[in-house]
């Protein structure tokens, strides 16, 4: 009974949302324009984000290739480390992850 309740006035606020919010023309067309390179200077996150979820749904569809992925060397990447330390790490870490790893929830 809640859920039905829950979901009339889920659908009405899509409904007042949508005739708040007319779409432009260039979104309902199948095919999104290239998105424009976000502007490194501006550190805007929001616009980052965006820009990569554009790319990723382009991905999806087909409108663009993936990237080659790049290799983590976690010597490079955490230099504040040495490479025992990085190794112990990283034992430490298998010996946790190891006797979780048959068990269903």
């Amino acid at each position: 009974m809640a859920s039905e309740e829950l979901a009339r006035k889920l659908q009405s606020r899509l409904a007042a949302t949508q005739e708040a919010e007319p779409r432009p023309e260039h979104e309902q067309s199948p095919v999104r324009p290239k998105p424009q390179e976000p502007d490194a200077a501006c550190g805007d996150s929001s616009s980052e984000l965006c820009a990569k979820l554009t790319r990723r749904l382009d991905i999806n569809d087909g409108n663009a290739a993936p990237r080659p992925t790049r290799v983590f060397n976690p010597y490079t990447e955490f230099k504040e480390f040495s490479r025992k330390q990085i190794k112990d790490m990283e034992a430490m870490f298998k010996r946790c992850i190891k006797p979780n790893k048959g068990k269903r929830g």
